[in-house]
């Protein structure tokens, strides 16, 4: 009769060690500590030979072009809305980054699957390209005679984006709905304004890359 309890004991020992582990739904947004599957940031980018570099900037008027350094109207809400697939909004402006048929940008205040959704690809050297998902063009900040002479190529001028993390003074910008997101952009937060990182919380591209983005690594 003594031996009997050794069973139970065993249950609840494997009970406790799988509620210590992450639910299987969790989704590696949890498990590599991103927390919530938004993130807030600059997308930068630069020509090749670094003669020039801007942010992706998306105005109220519904506007989108280059700012040399953050503003408030470059700040982006990334979210992920599908494995591997993004949406991007101005959080001053309100608005969607929405691409047409062209490869042009605009910012849009109503959401559209087709039109606004874009495939995010962390790339080898660490840079996210961002591809239409209707369209198949990657989001780029070059010029349509540009956009003319790169067509049916895999690259296009300044379509290759670091997110960054936020440097404008938090007084400076009107967080409205995320101002719970706010506190993240103290200085004493982050040691560097710059992170590579990829906003898919599914984490598919991670497994396509050789290239581990430092979220990865937190």
């Amino acid at each position: 009769m003594g031996p009997r309890p050794a069973a139970p004991l065993a249950l609840l020992g494997l009970a406790t060690a799988a509620l210590s582990l992450p639910l299987p739904d969790a989704g590696p947004h949890v498990n590599y500590g991103w927390g919530e599957p938004i993130r807030l940031r600059h997308l930068y980018t630069g020509s090749k030979h670094g003669l020039f570099s801007c942010f992706l900037r998306i105005g109220g008027d519904g506007r989108v072009d280059a700012a040399g350094s953050q503003s408030p109207q470059s700040l982006l809400e990334i979210r992920a809305v599908a494995v591997r697939t993004v949406a991007i909004k101005g959080v001053r402006s309100s608005r969607y980054l929405c691409m047409d048929e062209a490869g042009r940008l605009r910012g849009q205040l109503r959401y559209s699957t087709e039109d606004c959704s874009f495939e995010e690809e962390i790339r080898p050297d660490g840079y996210n390209v961002y591809k239409s998902k209707k369209y198949g063009i990657s989001v780029s900040l070059s010029s349509a005679k540009q956009r003319q002479q790169f067509k049916g190529k895999d690259f296009l001028p300044l379509s290759h984006f670091l997110p960054m993390i936020n440097t404008v003074p938090v007084e400076s910008t009107d967080f409205g709905e995320y101002g719970d997101y706010s506190q993240g952009f103290e200085p004493e937060v982050y040691s560097s304004p710059l992170e590579t990182d990829s906003m898919d919380p599914f984490g598919i591209a991670s497994k396509l890359s050789p290239v581990k983005s430092p979220s990865f690594q937190k």
